[in-house]
Protein backbone atom coordinates (compact mmCIF):
# COMPACT_ATOMS: atom_id res chain seq x y z
CA UNK A 1 0.00 0.00 0.00
CA UNK A 2 1.31 3.39 -0.96
CA UNK A 3 1.76 5.95 1.78
CA UNK A 4 0.59 9.53 1.37
CA UNK A 5 3.29 11.26 3.44
CA UNK A 6 6.95 10.42 3.95
CA UNK A 7 9.44 12.71 5.60
CA UNK A 8 12.49 10.41 5.87
CA UNK A 9 13.68 8.16 3.04
CA UNK A 10 16.68 6.03 2.22
CA UNK A 11 19.20 7.14 -0.32
CA UNK A 12 18.62 5.88 -3.83
CA UNK A 13 20.16 2.44 -4.15
CA UNK A 14 21.36 2.37 -0.51
CA UNK A 15 20.46 -0.42 1.86
CA UNK A 16 22.13 1.06 4.94
CA UNK A 17 19.48 2.75 7.12
CA UNK A 18 22.12 5.15 8.46
CA UNK A 19 22.43 6.70 4.99
CA UNK A 20 18.86 7.98 5.07
CA UNK A 21 18.30 11.63 4.16
CA UNK A 22 15.79 14.10 5.55
CA UNK A 23 13.49 15.72 3.00
CA UNK A 24 10.89 18.43 3.61
CA UNK A 25 8.36 17.03 1.14
CA UNK A 26 8.79 13.56 -0.38
CA UNK A 27 6.40 11.71 -2.73
CA UNK A 28 5.38 8.29 -1.45
CA UNK A 29 5.50 6.48 -4.80
CA UNK A 30 8.64 5.85 -6.79
CA UNK A 31 10.70 5.21 -3.65
CA UNK A 32 9.89 1.70 -2.56
CA UNK A 33 10.02 0.57 -6.20
CA UNK A 34 13.28 2.38 -6.95
CA UNK A 35 14.99 -0.83 -7.97
CA UNK A 36 13.30 -0.61 -11.37
CA UNK A 37 14.68 2.85 -12.21
CA UNK A 38 18.09 3.39 -13.70
CA UNK A 39 20.53 5.96 -12.34
CA UNK A 40 20.33 8.04 -15.50
CA UNK A 41 16.54 8.28 -15.28
CA UNK A 42 16.73 9.36 -11.66
CA UNK A 43 19.34 12.02 -12.44
CA UNK A 44 17.25 13.31 -15.35
CA UNK A 45 14.13 13.43 -13.17
CA UNK A 46 15.98 15.37 -10.46
CA UNK A 47 17.44 17.84 -12.98
CA UNK A 48 14.12 18.48 -14.67
CA UNK A 49 12.42 18.88 -11.29
CA UNK A 50 15.06 21.42 -10.23
CA UNK A 51 14.58 23.41 -13.43
CA UNK A 52 10.83 23.36 -12.98
CA UNK A 53 11.24 24.49 -9.38
CA UNK A 54 13.45 27.39 -10.41
CA UNK A 55 11.03 28.49 -13.12
CA UNK A 56 8.17 28.16 -10.65
CA UNK A 57 9.95 30.43 -8.14
CA UNK A 58 10.70 33.05 -10.80
CA UNK A 59 7.10 32.98 -11.99
CA UNK A 60 5.93 33.32 -8.40
CA UNK A 61 8.17 36.36 -7.85
CA UNK A 62 6.92 37.93 -11.07
CA UNK A 63 3.28 37.39 -10.12
CA UNK A 64 3.67 38.79 -6.60
CA UNK A 65 5.83 41.81 -7.48
CA UNK A 66 4.09 43.05 -10.61
CA UNK A 67 2.90 46.19 -8.80
CA UNK A 68 6.40 47.16 -7.72
CA UNK A 69 7.91 46.39 -11.12
CA UNK A 70 5.25 48.47 -12.85
CA UNK A 71 5.80 51.39 -10.46
CA UNK A 72 9.57 51.38 -10.86
CA UNK A 73 9.30 51.00 -14.63
CA UNK A 74 6.89 53.91 -14.80
CA UNK A 75 9.21 56.14 -12.77
CA UNK A 76 12.25 55.25 -14.88
CA UNK A 77 10.34 55.86 -18.13
CA UNK A 78 8.96 59.21 -16.98
CA UNK A 79 12.43 60.35 -15.92
CA UNK A 80 13.67 59.85 -19.48
CA UNK A 81 10.81 61.21 -21.60
CA UNK A 82 9.84 64.83 -22.34
CA UNK A 83 7.50 66.33 -19.75
CA UNK A 84 7.82 63.16 -17.67
CA UNK A 85 9.40 65.06 -14.81
CA UNK A 86 6.31 67.24 -14.57
CA UNK A 87 4.22 64.14 -13.90
CA UNK A 88 6.68 63.04 -11.20
CA UNK A 89 6.84 66.51 -9.67
CA UNK A 90 4.40 65.69 -6.80
CA UNK A 91 6.56 62.70 -5.87
CA UNK A 92 9.62 64.98 -5.79
CA UNK A 93 7.86 67.25 -3.30
CA UNK A 94 6.78 64.18 -1.34
CA UNK A 95 10.39 62.98 -1.11
CA UNK A 96 11.49 66.41 0.09
CA UNK A 97 8.82 66.32 2.78
CA UNK A 98 10.05 62.90 3.99
CA UNK A 99 13.63 64.19 4.11
CA UNK A 100 12.72 67.23 6.18
CA UNK A 101 10.37 65.26 8.42
CA UNK A 102 13.22 62.89 9.27
CA UNK A 103 15.30 65.90 10.34
CA UNK A 104 12.40 67.09 12.48
CA UNK A 105 11.90 63.67 14.11
CA UNK A 106 15.64 63.50 14.85
CA UNK A 107 15.44 66.89 16.56
CA UNK A 108 12.56 65.67 18.73
CA UNK A 109 14.49 62.52 19.66
CA UNK A 110 17.41 64.70 20.78
CA UNK A 111 15.13 66.70 23.03
CA UNK A 112 14.80 69.68 20.70
CA UNK A 113 11.86 71.36 18.99
CA UNK A 114 10.60 71.71 15.45
CA UNK A 115 9.76 75.33 14.69
CA UNK A 116 8.54 74.92 11.13
CA UNK A 117 9.18 73.09 7.86
CA UNK A 118 9.71 74.83 4.53
CA UNK A 119 9.07 73.19 1.16
CA UNK A 120 10.10 75.17 -1.94
CA UNK A 121 9.05 74.85 -5.61
CA UNK A 122 12.53 73.80 -6.77
CA UNK A 123 12.27 70.63 -4.69
CA UNK A 124 14.45 71.82 -1.83
CA UNK A 125 13.37 72.04 1.79
CA UNK A 126 14.48 73.20 5.19
CA UNK A 127 13.69 72.08 8.73
CA UNK A 128 13.91 74.93 11.24
CA UNK A 129 14.63 73.33 14.60
CA UNK A 130 16.05 74.07 18.04
CA UNK A 131 18.58 71.59 19.41
CA UNK A 132 19.78 71.44 23.02
CA UNK A 133 23.39 72.45 23.66
CA UNK A 134 24.01 69.13 25.36
CA UNK A 135 23.50 67.04 22.22
CA UNK A 136 27.20 67.30 21.34
CA UNK A 137 28.95 66.35 18.14
CA UNK A 138 27.29 62.98 17.76
CA UNK A 139 23.88 64.49 18.32
CA UNK A 140 24.51 67.13 15.66
CA UNK A 141 25.75 64.44 13.28
CA UNK A 142 22.70 62.31 13.99
CA UNK A 143 20.45 65.26 13.20
CA UNK A 144 22.30 66.17 9.98
CA UNK A 145 22.31 62.61 8.63
CA UNK A 146 18.69 61.85 9.57
CA UNK A 147 17.32 63.10 6.24
CA UNK A 148 19.11 60.62 4.00
CA UNK A 149 19.22 57.78 6.54
CA UNK A 150 15.54 58.11 7.44
CA UNK A 151 14.41 58.18 3.81
CA UNK A 152 16.40 55.02 3.04
CA UNK A 153 15.04 53.18 6.09
CA UNK A 154 11.45 54.19 5.34
CA UNK A 155 11.77 52.98 1.75
CA UNK A 156 13.10 49.61 2.89
CA UNK A 157 10.34 49.19 5.47
CA UNK A 158 7.64 50.02 2.93
CA UNK A 159 9.05 47.42 0.56
CA UNK A 160 8.99 44.78 3.29
CA UNK A 161 5.20 44.99 3.64
CA UNK A 162 4.28 45.39 -0.03
CA UNK A 163 2.81 41.86 -0.32
CA UNK A 164 0.75 41.90 2.86
CA UNK A 165 -2.97 42.55 2.82
CA UNK A 166 -3.03 45.26 5.49
CA UNK A 167 0.42 46.77 5.02
CA UNK A 168 -0.37 48.92 1.96
CA UNK A 169 -3.61 50.26 3.45
CA UNK A 170 -2.08 51.01 6.85
CA UNK A 171 1.00 52.48 5.17
CA UNK A 172 -0.96 54.85 2.96
CA UNK A 173 -3.30 55.84 5.77
CA UNK A 174 -0.39 56.43 8.16
CA UNK A 175 1.67 58.48 5.72
CA UNK A 176 -1.38 60.51 4.71
CA UNK A 177 -2.18 61.23 8.35
CA UNK A 178 1.40 62.35 8.99
CA UNK A 179 1.17 64.67 5.99
CA UNK A 180 -1.94 66.35 7.34
CA UNK A 181 -0.58 66.60 10.88
CA UNK A 182 2.68 68.13 9.66
CA UNK A 183 0.71 70.69 7.67
CA UNK A 184 -1.29 71.50 10.78
CA UNK A 185 1.67 71.98 13.13
CA UNK A 186 4.85 72.61 11.17
CA UNK A 187 4.53 73.41 7.45
CA UNK A 188 4.30 77.18 7.09
CA UNK A 189 4.96 77.87 3.41
CA UNK A 190 1.96 78.43 1.14
CA UNK A 191 3.48 76.26 -1.58
CA UNK A 192 4.09 73.41 0.87
CA UNK A 193 0.53 73.52 2.16
CA UNK A 194 -0.89 73.64 -1.37
CA UNK A 195 1.07 70.52 -2.38
CA UNK A 196 1.03 68.43 0.79
CA UNK A 197 -2.59 68.82 1.85
CA UNK A 198 -4.03 67.22 -1.35
CA UNK A 199 -1.40 64.47 -1.11
CA UNK A 200 -2.38 63.66 2.46
CA UNK A 201 -6.07 63.54 1.62
CA UNK A 202 -5.45 61.34 -1.42
CA UNK A 203 -3.32 58.84 0.54
CA UNK A 204 -5.88 58.68 3.35
CA UNK A 205 -8.65 58.03 0.83
CA UNK A 206 -6.62 55.21 -0.74
CA UNK A 207 -5.75 53.75 2.65
CA UNK A 208 -9.39 53.87 3.77
CA UNK A 209 -10.63 51.78 0.83
CA UNK A 210 -11.96 48.47 2.16
CA UNK A 211 -13.48 47.00 -1.00
CA UNK A 212 -11.61 44.23 -2.78
CA UNK A 213 -12.14 45.93 -6.13
CA UNK A 214 -10.13 48.95 -4.94
CA UNK A 215 -7.00 46.87 -4.25
CA UNK A 216 -5.65 47.69 -7.72
CA UNK A 217 -5.54 51.39 -6.82
CA UNK A 218 -4.25 50.82 -3.29
CA UNK A 219 -1.50 48.45 -4.42
CA UNK A 220 -0.23 50.67 -7.21
CA UNK A 221 -0.29 53.80 -5.03
CA UNK A 222 1.62 52.02 -2.27
CA UNK A 223 4.13 50.66 -4.77
CA UNK A 224 4.67 54.17 -6.17
CA UNK A 225 5.25 55.59 -2.70
CA UNK A 226 7.68 52.81 -1.76
CA UNK A 227 9.56 53.03 -5.05
CA UNK A 228 9.74 56.84 -4.73
CA UNK A 229 11.33 56.60 -1.29
CA UNK A 230 13.90 54.01 -2.37
CA UNK A 231 14.85 55.71 -5.65
CA UNK A 232 15.04 59.14 -4.04
CA UNK A 233 17.23 57.78 -1.24
CA UNK A 234 19.70 56.63 -3.90
CA UNK A 235 19.50 59.35 -6.56
CA UNK A 236 19.37 62.38 -4.24
CA UNK A 237 22.78 61.55 -2.76
CA UNK A 238 24.65 62.06 -6.05
CA UNK A 239 24.53 65.86 -5.59
CA UNK A 240 26.63 65.48 -2.43
CA UNK A 241 29.59 64.26 -4.51
CA UNK A 242 29.62 67.30 -6.78
CA UNK A 243 28.72 70.22 -4.52
CA UNK A 244 29.07 71.20 -0.89
CA UNK A 245 26.32 73.84 -0.78
CA UNK A 246 23.11 74.84 -2.51
CA UNK A 247 20.58 77.63 -2.47
CA UNK A 248 17.58 76.89 -0.27
CA UNK A 249 14.93 79.53 0.18
CA UNK A 250 17.16 82.26 -1.24
CA UNK A 251 20.08 81.46 1.08
CA UNK A 252 23.15 79.39 0.27
CA UNK A 253 23.47 76.64 2.85
CA UNK A 254 25.94 73.79 3.39
CA UNK A 255 24.90 70.24 2.55
CA UNK A 256 24.14 67.62 5.17
CA UNK A 257 27.38 65.81 4.36
CA UNK A 258 29.38 68.95 5.08
CA UNK A 259 27.51 69.41 8.38
CA UNK A 260 28.44 65.89 9.48
CA UNK A 261 32.03 66.31 8.27
CA UNK A 262 32.41 69.42 10.41
CA UNK A 263 31.46 67.42 13.49
CA UNK A 264 33.21 64.09 12.84
CA UNK A 265 36.18 65.26 10.75
CA UNK A 266 35.89 62.78 7.86
CA UNK A 267 35.47 64.30 4.36
CA UNK A 268 31.92 64.87 3.07
CA UNK A 269 32.25 62.30 0.26
CA UNK A 270 32.87 59.59 2.87
CA UNK A 271 29.55 60.26 4.55
CA UNK A 272 27.81 60.54 1.21
CA UNK A 273 29.24 57.14 0.24
CA UNK A 274 28.06 55.58 3.50
CA UNK A 275 24.57 56.97 2.99
CA UNK A 276 24.53 55.65 -0.57
CA UNK A 277 25.57 52.18 0.60
CA UNK A 278 22.87 52.27 3.27
CA UNK A 279 20.23 53.30 0.73
CA UNK A 280 21.20 50.43 -1.60
CA UNK A 281 21.32 47.99 1.30
CA UNK A 282 17.89 48.97 2.63
CA UNK A 283 16.40 48.69 -0.86
CA UNK A 284 17.93 45.23 -1.25
CA UNK A 285 16.64 44.13 2.15
CA UNK A 286 13.17 45.39 1.33
CA UNK A 287 13.11 43.53 -1.98
CA UNK A 288 14.60 40.21 -0.80
CA UNK A 289 13.35 39.79 2.76
CA UNK A 290 9.72 40.53 1.97
CA UNK A 291 6.89 39.71 4.38
CA UNK A 292 4.35 37.54 2.61
CA UNK A 293 0.99 36.43 4.00
CA UNK A 294 1.03 33.30 1.85
CA UNK A 295 4.41 32.23 3.19
CA UNK A 296 3.27 32.75 6.77
CA UNK A 297 0.15 30.65 6.31
CA UNK A 298 2.00 27.84 4.57
CA UNK A 299 4.80 27.71 7.13
CA UNK A 300 2.23 27.56 9.94
CA UNK A 301 0.62 24.46 8.45
CA UNK A 302 3.92 22.65 8.00
CA UNK A 303 5.05 20.42 5.09
CA UNK A 304 2.31 19.27 2.74
CA UNK A 305 2.02 15.59 1.79
CA UNK A 306 2.38 14.68 -1.87
CA UNK A 307 -0.07 12.11 -3.20
CA UNK A 308 0.44 9.43 -5.83
CA UNK A 309 -1.10 11.57 -8.56
CA UNK A 310 1.22 14.44 -7.70
CA UNK A 311 4.25 12.19 -7.95
CA UNK A 312 3.20 10.88 -11.35
CA UNK A 313 2.86 14.43 -12.63
CA UNK A 314 6.31 15.26 -11.25
CA UNK A 315 7.90 12.37 -13.08
CA UNK A 316 6.27 13.51 -16.32
CA UNK A 317 7.64 17.05 -15.84
CA UNK A 318 4.18 18.52 -15.93
CA UNK A 319 4.50 20.31 -12.58
CA UNK A 320 7.32 21.08 -10.19
CA UNK A 321 7.64 19.66 -6.66
CA UNK A 322 6.61 21.81 -3.72
CA UNK A 323 9.62 23.35 -2.01
CA UNK A 324 9.71 25.46 1.13
CA UNK A 325 12.76 27.48 2.12
CA UNK A 326 13.75 27.25 5.79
Amino acid sequence: MNRTEVTTIKGYGDSDPESSQQWLVVPATGIENNTTDSDSERRGWSLSSFCCCRNNILNDLWDKDQLLLRAMSLIVILLNVPFGQYILYPFLIFSTWIHEMCHGIAALLLGGKVLWLAIYPNGSGLAHTLLPLTCGRFGMSFFASAGYVGTAMLGGILLLFRRTKRGPRFGLYGIGSCLLLSCLFWVRTIFGLAMLLPMGLLLIMCGSCQQTSSWWIVGHMYALVAATCCLNAVTSIQVLFTTTSQEIGGTVRSSDAVAVAEQLMLPPFVWASLWLILALLMSLIGIVFVIDNDDQSSSAKGPTAVTTEDCERLQQDVCAPSIEMI
